[in-house]
Formats: C-alpha cells, sequence, structure tokens
C-alpha cells in the first residue's frame, strides 16, 4: 500500500475554556459534559458559581418534591416541596466537614471553596436528575395508592440520581491529585445514609397527617420495613340524612393505614 493512501487521523478538537461569565446554561452543560474544565473553572474563586448551583438545586428539588406532593394532595402540595428540600440541602452541609477530610485522605489538594463549590454542583446535577424523573413519577403518584410503590419509586430516582452526582466529585477528587478511590467511596456511603435517614425523620412526605413532622424516632430501614405495604387512606364525604338528623362522621374507607417509606403517623 503506498504511504500516501494511508488515512491520516485527526486528533480531536481542543475544548476552548469555559467563559469568564458562568451563567446557568454553561453550568449544566459544563455538569454534563465537561467535568474537568469546570472543577479546573472553580478553582478560581471569582466564579461565583456556588450561589447558582444552590438556586439550581433547590428549584429541581422543589418541583420534583411538587410532583410527590400530587400523591397525597392537600397540605402535602406545599409541605413535602419544603421538606424535600430543607432535608437534602442540610444533609449536604452537615456532610460537608466529612467529604473535605476524606477527600484529603485520598491525596486531593482542593480548596474548601472549591470543594463547597463542587459539593452545589454535585447537589444540582442530582436535582436536574430528579427533575427529569418527575414526569415518569407525576404518572404513578396521580393513578396509584400504593404507598410502598410511589416510596420504591422515589428513592430509587433519588439513588440514581446520587451515583452521578458522586461520579462528579469523583471527577474533582482525581482532578485535584487524588489517587485512592476508598475515603470517597466510604463518604458516599454516609451520604446515603443521611439522606435516606432525613426522609424518615421529616415524615410524613407522601402520606398526610395531623402533625407537620412525627415525633417518633426511626431507622429508616426499619421503617421501610413497618409501612410498605400500606395505602392512601381515602375519606368518604359524609351526607346529611334527609330527615335532617345529624350527619354522621366521616367513614374512613378500609385501608391498612396511612403510613410509607417517607410518612409515619
Amino acid at each position: 500500500m503506498n504511504p500516501q493512501d494511508t488515512p491520516t487521523i485527526q486528533p480531536p478538537p481542543l475544548e476552548a475554556p469555559l467563559p469568564e461569565q458562568l451563567d446557568l446554561k454553561i453550568l449544566f452543560e459544563a455538569l454534563l459534559r465537561r467535568p474537568h474544565s469546570l472543577v479546573a473553572r472553580l478553582a478560581d474563586g471569582n466564579h461565583r458559581a456556588t450561589g447558582r448551583f444552590v438556586a439550581m438545586a433547590a428549584i429541581s428539588i422543589l418541583l420534583f418534591g411538587f410532583v410527590l406532593g400530587c400523591f397525597a394532595k392537600h397540605e402535602q402540595l406545599w409541605a413535602a416541596p419544603a421538606k424535600i428540600t430543607v432535608g437534602l440541602l442540610f444533609s449536604g452541609v452537615i456532610c460537608f466537614p466529612s467529604l473535605y477530610i476524606f477527600s484529603t485522605l485520598a491525596g486531593a489538594r482542593v480548596s474548601i471553596t472549591q470543594l463547597a463549590a463542587c459539593l452545589a454542583g454535585a447537589l444540582a446535577l442530582a436535582g436536574l436528575l430528579l427533575l427529569g424523573f418527575a414526569p415518569a413519577v407525576w404518572i404513578f403518584a396521580e393513578s396509584t395508592d400504593s404507598f410502598g410503590f410511589m416510596g420504591s419509586l422515589a428513592v430509587g430516582a433519588w439513588i440514581i440520581a446520587v451515583v452521578f452526582a458522586l461520579r462528579f466529585l469523583k471527577s474533582v477528587i482525581f482532578a485535584t491529585g487524588g489517587t485512592q478511590q476508598g475515603p470517597l467511596m466510604i463518604w458516599s456511603g454516609v451520604f446515603l445514609l443521611v439522606t435516606l435517614q432525613m426522609t424518615t425523620s421529616l415524615r410524613p412526605i407522601l402520606g398526610r397527617s395531623e402533625v407537620l413532622l412525627t415525633p417518633e424516632k426511626k431507622f429508616f430501614l426499619q421503617h421501610w420495613g413497618d409501612t410498605f405495604g400500606e395505602a392512601l387512606v381515602s375519606k368518604t364525604a359524609a351526607k346529611k340524612p334527609a330527615n335532617g338528623a345529624p350527619a354522621p362522621p366521616a367513614e374512613t374507607t378500609p385501608s391498612r393505614g396511612d403510613r410509607n417509606p417517607f410518612n409515619d403517623n
């Protein structure tokens, strides 16, 4: 074969650096396509990305929480979004110190401000993925009364979102000099457990209750085991008798309870 006939392999084009101003669109695309470039850009304290990431995460989680609130409706249309958003953001705050410690143990050379921006970005990525699941979750919220299925669907969506968020954090650790995965895996397990326990501590989220927060303490696995087979309680409207007698109290249709993997009375 003539060497001149050999096809020339063109190297991939170099990526342009991220612009000076990081708006929401650029941050969203960088989270999905260019995590390494984003990490390098976040090393500059002039990015102002942390607040945008937090806003992106809060709005996405609020909308996903509203979809979950459609399952029981009534006060859960505002209570479920508020509880989920506050719970997940608070979980990120209380797990941040341990993230800094474990990332340092993994060998990463990352500042506190850079790591805070990256954690906010991971939560924003998780929120955007939850928002992508929202239409499918809404279909089941409107068509089933099974707490077990709805709880499993919500928890499954959250675990998938966390996996992708942790992949982003892994790229942060290795892009900043980290060489070990073990410390990050330990922190990932701690963070996932904290968020799952938070869903039980802030119950009810799916079902309805006379109180905003259930005071009873439970481990989330025990709570799920106790309530997996429950169904949503529906109340029939009381009908006034024709003779003008006082109306009997509203009946409660037979059900197995008003509890679910996110709710306990």
